[in-house]
């Protein structure tokens, strides 16, 4: 009776053939970035109080708010650029304009009229707005960078590329989200941004340490059937956590009102993204990246792991 395993038997039958599809993928995702740059380079972001400077004034009423009277109102006050969002069928207010002065807030309130109860204000001037956007800036590059060399640590060099370039990938396509959509740009974008980054290398963490114990057993089968076995193995649980965050943020999409809907709508679109360039992209980049497949293989022959 022969007993030698060939190598085709020593990974799991049931395999997506995620890596023949890879070129696909890699198009697909290299046509997202082209049009996010040019809708960056025409449009840009739409920036919003955090980082421009003005004042933003949220109200309520058992009315409901007429939002042409408020606009005609701030229009006579010299505010025709401010910005008027309703919300629970018209009785909730947010305002935001351009102009942080103390007039601009008491022609808001005269705007809302005496029945108006303000929940919030705000104003943030030129200086600190500067401030803001070049922190964010640098915490969303610090914590991708972050990323790439944690993974470079926890697992070698060419993975720590191939998840900093996934994760990069991702966050610089929900930029493009904000830059199609015209959603307001802020702090609280910034925290969807680094929340994308954060659960785009969870998965991407989950399918690297897989096909890591994947090559130290089975070093002599293909890689590309190594990686399709790890992502295949990982792909329920990579869904269900998906699912289960998705519903958070569709909840928040829904129920959260204009303030959260910007960043509720870019965190939907982040796990997506996210939970599909984990299965598509990030593990099938070892494939391509230079020098990646041969170090590989060479270094998981089992004649060196014993």
């Amino acid at each position: 009776m022969d007993t030698k395993m060939r190598p085709a038997d020593t990974v799991s039958a049931f395999r997506l053939r995620v890596s023949r599809f890879r070129y696909v993928a890699f198009s697909i995702s290299l046509l997202l970035i082209v049009v996010t740059a040019a809708t960056l380079a025409l449009g840009g972001l739409v920036l919003g109080l955090d980082f421009t400077g003005g004042t933003s004034i949220s109200a309520r009423s058992d009315a409901t708010f007429d939002v042409a009277a408020i606009r005609t109102a701030l229009g006579a006050a010299g505010h025709q650029d401010a910005i008027i969002q309703l919300s629970d069928m018209g009785r909730a207010v947010l305002v935001r304009m351009q102009d942080y002065t103390g007039g601009a807030r008491d022609a808001v309130r005269v705007a809302l009229g005496p029945d108006a109860q303000i929940v919030s204000e705000d104003a943030v001037g030129p200086k600190v707005s500067q401030d803001l956007l070049r922190s964010g800036l640098m915490a969303s590059l610090g914590a991708v960078s972050a990323i790439a060399v944690y993974i470079w640590l926890r697992f070698e060099a060419r993975f720590g590329l191939s998840a900093f370039l996934t994760t990069l990938h991702d966050v610089v396509l929900v930029l493009g989200f904000y830059a199609v959509t015209g959603l307001t740009f802020d702090l609280t974008s910034v925290a969807a941004l680094l929340l994308v980054a954060g659960y785009s290398i969870n998965d991407t963490v989950v399918v690297f340490d897989r096909l890591r114990e994947r090559l130290s057993r089975h070093g002599a089968v293909a890689l590309p059937d190594l990686i399709d076995e790890a992502i295949s193995s990982t792909l329920r649980r990579t869904l269900m956590t998906s699912a289960t965050t998705l519903l958070t943020s569709v909840a928040l999409m829904i129920f959260g009102g204009p303030v959260l809907f910007g960043f509720a709508a870019a965190t939907t679109f982040g796990i997506a993204l996210g939970t599909l360039s984990s299965i598509f992209v990030a593990a099938p980049l070892l494939l391509v990246l230079p020098g990646a497949l041969s170090s590989v293989e060479h270094k998981s022959t089992p004649g060196e792991a014993s």
